[in-house]
């Protein structure tokens, strides 16, 4: 892999990165056009949706419903004669409860009608009397995908990126008339291109078994939104349970956002027109939700709202909301220009939103760079214990004085490699009692903190800690307890770029008197391991060599020839390596040549069918060796720091030859500023953001925000 073949590719890249050099994150707030431009034309017509999407709206919202011969078409009911002259075409189609519901209708007979303004049947009005005068001109219901053509048709004239906002309605209606519609929309958008989480288009629905269903029956990848409405108590959902945290975890195990009403975040405005906000976004965000309130009309402002502007500064800017539906997307638009701090101007998000797309079609996984932890799971040695160790051996001592934050705060700061030492313990119990704390005990010493109070070290599976009877504290006692932390954070932030976490075998022996002598990793500890990573992550959730190498032979065949995974394949996954030495290796790819079957990279030196990932500690005796394995295709996990060291002095020398190095994985002790030496030593990337673009194929310090 030359370095001059991705001359081309920096050119393009860096067009499309110029306007995004000066912005330091993405763009947070969207206006979403309610039905389109509905404010000025009947509702759902694809007049209104053209409108919208001239009006600079960033998505634009099709209620979806099915017709008799089960086509997906654009209205806000499941019945016809509040938007249409359903009544004049087919006077004797009505149900025993005079409506007129779309499911009767073949798609022929839909596209007779004409579309209205909308119309209160009960009081015999125009519901919005200043819109668009009711019977003028001729609009029709479009099909949902007469209405995907429109917006991608202009998508691609105008060169802009507006997204989808689709809501599945009445879903449990619809299988009670024999029609799965959920299945039958998420098809058509499949058809249309939209199926990966990146996509512009959101989907959302009322009906929380329903959403639920879409994620995990479904299998849907699409972003999707809880919406929240009004306690019904003909329906057996409770919508005010939901607005609570309770309710906002069981919903971020399966949607991307909620939609509640406005109602739901102000609760009322105060004499000076200040509001009262509840705390429903703050609990949304900590959950990572998106929160999208429903509706903003200026001619129907709620209580006490001095005026339009007024109602988006409080849902903008105080309540801090991250989109907003409105009926008038022209003057959502133009608020978020006057407020550039809080939402890109169109055409910078327009450029931004096509840079992250191509990016993330073009760019491989091994073009970034990105910083790691070493010993990830390591919580300090208690005090009494550290005091024993120091007496004995200083240097040791010094070694092991550090300590490490929770694998998901870690994830949460940016890092994107962990690392995690596995002792074999088929049976449990080996660890589970550590001679330090019997060492403490003898001398008298206080004991510290409770270890394993909860007897985890006794279930069967693999053992978490540094150091069998010294360095056995970790923030995650088990394997498996931390193969579903990672796994938790990874669900909840889907565009994370890939996280490796590297395996060290931990099977040394201790010639100390009452020390455990560790198991040795056999194969059938090492197909243990497959298995137990395989309990907690689905193969699809993975990187694996199969994946790599496709259809070549040899593994190290495919990553020299350009095979690892583009960012959008990669994003949202994990993948593992082996940090061993060649004996183990042998052993695990021992029937299985080129690591066919195998969950696991190996750390398996350049030459070998097996090799595509590398461990190279040192970066400043090795810096060249390491540039060289990076162009060749190879990735590379190297350190920052060891032992201390660099912390106690403050020395960047390591870290510096590590970035420059081109490696891909960067390790460190101290992703957070370092105060027990007083040096305040940190490791972070110079672009102060998860990942940047890999050196030693891109210049230095380009902006990185697109990435993640």
């Amino acid at each position: 892999m030359d370095k001059t073949r991705y001359c081309n590719l920096y050119l393009i890249l860096l067009l499309f990165l110029i306007h995004t050099l000066v912005f330091s994150k993405q763009f947070s707030k969207i206006v979403i056009a309610h039905r389109g431009a509905s404010g000025y034309l009947p509702e759902h017509t694809l007049a209104a949706k053209a409108l919208a999407y001239g009006m600079g709206a960033h998505y634009i919202e099709q209620d979806v419903v099915l017709s008799k011969d089960d086509q997906p078409i654009v209205l806000h009911d499941i019945d016809l004669q509040a938007v249409t002259n359903v009544t004049e075409i087919f006077p004797e189609r009505a149900r025993a409860d005079n409506k007129y519901y779309a499911i009767d209708f073949t798609l022929s007979e839909i596209k007779r009608l004409k579309v209205t303004e909308r119309y209160d049947i009960d009081r015999n009005s125009i519901v919005y009397p200043q819109r668009f005068p009711p019977h003028r001109s001729t609009f029709q219901i479009p099909t949902l995908s007469e209405e995907i053509e429109l917006i991608q048709g202009l998508n691609r004239s105008t060169g802009k990126v507006v997204g989808f906002y689709v809501e599945i309605k009445e879903p449990a209606w619809h299988q009670q008339n024999g029609k799965d519609i959920s299945r039958v929309v998420l098809k058509t958008l499949s058809d249309y291109g939209y199926t990966e989480s990146e996509d512009p288009i959101y989907v959302q629905c009322f009906d929380p078994f329903e959403t639920q269903r879409m994620r995990e029956v479904l299998k849907t990848d699409l972003k999707l939104v809880q919406l929240i409405g009004s306690d019904n108590p003909d329906l057996a959902i409770d919508y005010e349970q939901m607005i609570l945290p309770p309710g906002l975890k069981l919903i971020a195990g399966y949607a991307d956002g909620i939609g509640p009403s406005i109602r739901h975040i102000i609760k009322n405005i105060q004499k000076d027109g200040q509001p009262t906000l509840s705390s429903l976004v703050q609990d949304a965000h900590k959950l990572n939700l998106k929160v999208h309130p429903y509706t903003l009309r200026i001619d129907q402002l709620p209580p006490q709202i001095i005026n339009f502007d007024h109602l988006l500064r409080i849902l903008f800017l105080d309540a801090n909301v991250d989109g907003v539906f409105t009926d008038f997307p022209d003057l959502a638009v133009e608020f978020l220009q006057k407020n550039p701090e809080h939402g890109f101007q169109l055409e910078n998000r327009t450029t931004y939103e096509r840079a992250r797309v191509w990016l993330d079609r073009h760019l491989r996984m091994n073009q970034i760079q990105a910083i790691g932890s070493h010993n990830s799971f390591k919580e300090a040695i208690a005090s009494s214990l550290m005091k024993i160790l120091r007496d004995r051996d200083p240097d040791t001592a010094d070694s092991l004085d550090y300590e490490h934050i929770s694998l998901t705060e870690q994830l949460a700061l940016g890092l994107r490699q962990l690392e995690l030492d596995l002792f074999y313990d088929p049976e449990g119990g080996r660890y589970a009692n550590p001679y330090g704390i019997t060492a403490v005990k003898e001398m008298n010493f206080p004991l510290g903190p409770p270890y394993d109070p909860k007897g985890k070290m006794n279930n069967p599976g693999f053992k978490v800690l540094h150091v069998q009877d010294i360095d056995f504290r970790s923030n995650c006692l088990t394997f498996k307890e931390a193969l579903k932390e990672v796994y938790q954070w990874s669900k909840a932030n889907p565009r994370h770029t890939p996280i490796l976490i590297t395996i060290n075998t931990k099977e040394g022996v201790i010639n100390q008197p009452n020390f455990v002598q560790p198991l040795p990793f056999d194969k059938q500890a090492f197909d243990h391991l497959d298995q137990e990573i395989l309990s907690v992550f689905r193969k699809s959730e993975l990187i694996l060599p199969d994946h790599v190498r496709g259809n070549y032979q040899k593994l190290e065949t495919a990553i020299t020839n350009d095979q690892w995974p583009t960012l959008k394949t990669s994003r949202g996954k994990v993948f593992f390596a082996l940090d061993a030495g060649q004996e183990k290796i042998e052993i695990y790819k021992h029937g299985h040549p080129s690591l066919q079957g195998r969950i696991l990279f190996v750390d398996a030196k350049e030459g070998q069918p097996e090799a595509a990932f590398r461990i190279i500690n040192d970066p400043i005796e090795n810096q060249q060796y390491i540039q060289d394995l990076v162009l060749k295709g190879y990735l590379v996990r190297t350190r920052a720091d060891a032992d201390t060291k660099e912390a106690r002095t403050a020395d960047i020398t390591r870290l510096e030859a590590a970035l420059s190095s081109g490696a891909h994985f960067i390790s460190t002790d101290y992703y957070l500023p370092d105060n027990k030496f007083g040096t305040n030593y940190q490791v972070l990337l110079p672009t102060l953001t998860p990942v940047r673009f890999n050196p030693k194929f891109f210049l230095e310090n380009l902006s990185s925000s697109l990435l993640e």
